[in-house]
């Protein structure tokens, strides 16, 4: 029989607590209805409880957490299908979408420097904190570039699209703001991939949008970071 400790370190049994609390955080937030009862954050932070405190190596969990990765790539294809539906609308829309997509890159980079550099975060801090608004292999080739620190340039990516998840289009409707284009946009531009898994409740127009927010503002700032953050330093 395989003992305690090789059956804690077996990719099947952490792939089953991650899929099986991802899943018990979803049920209870259908439930209860509450924003607060992120499904995303929780798993994250009960999954890393669990190895620190059960001292599970990274490289089981990384075993584990394969199966999922693989599948996120026809998952990510599969988001081309609201675009194209939606694609005769969004070409006629072209500048308005160009436009504020470049200034919410702008906005991306630079608040996030700012904040970090007026609460008196060192250089590789503020480097580091710059591609948080774009999806993680973006952010991780922007911040290595750049000179800056992958690991808190990870956890920050996660946290911009935790906050934009929960608190996003609560702050859409709080300003009067309910068009597809401009929740799916936001979304999209602020909060990368989780942005557009959320909006995905809201239909396929919000989907297509956001998908347009999430390349385009992981395009710009590739090519803006390198260039803005030296001169913000």
């Amino acid at each position: 029989m395989m003992a305690f400790g090789e059956l804690l370190h077996s990719p099947f049994l952490l792939l089953f607590l991650l899929i099986g609390c991802f899943e018990s955080c979803v049920w209870l937030k259908t439930k209860l209805h509450s924003p607060l009862i992120n499904p995303t954050l929780i798993t994250t932070v009960v999954m890393i409880g669990l190895l620190t405190s059960l001292q599970i190596p990274w490289q089981s969990f990384e075993r584990a957490s394969g199966y999922l990765t693989f599948w996120l790539q026809p998952a990510v294809v599969a988001l081309a299908v609201p675009l194209y539906m939606q694609w005769q609308k969004i070409r006629s829309q072209w500048l308005p979408i160009l436009v504020s997509q470049g200034l919410g890159s702008l906005v991306g980079i630079v608040s996030g420097v700012w904040l970090v550099k007026l609460l008196g975060g060192s250089a590789q801090a503020i480097i580091s904190i710059s591609a948080k608004s774009v999806t993680m292999p973006i952010a991780i080739e922007v911040t290595d570039k750049i000179g800056g620190v992958v690991g808190i340039a990870s956890a920050t990516v996660l946290i911009a699209g935790v906050v934009g998840q929960v608190m996003g289009i609560w702050l859409l409707h709080w300003v009067r703001s309910y068009r597809p284009m401009a929740h799916g946009l936001a979304m999209g531009t602020a909060s990368h991939a989780l942005g557009t898994v959320r909006v995905m409740q809201m239909g396929s127009r919000f989907v297509a949008y956001a998908t347009v927010g999430l390349i385009l503002n992981g395009i710009l700032t590739a090519f803006l970071a390198p260039v803005i953050v030296p001169f913000l330093l």
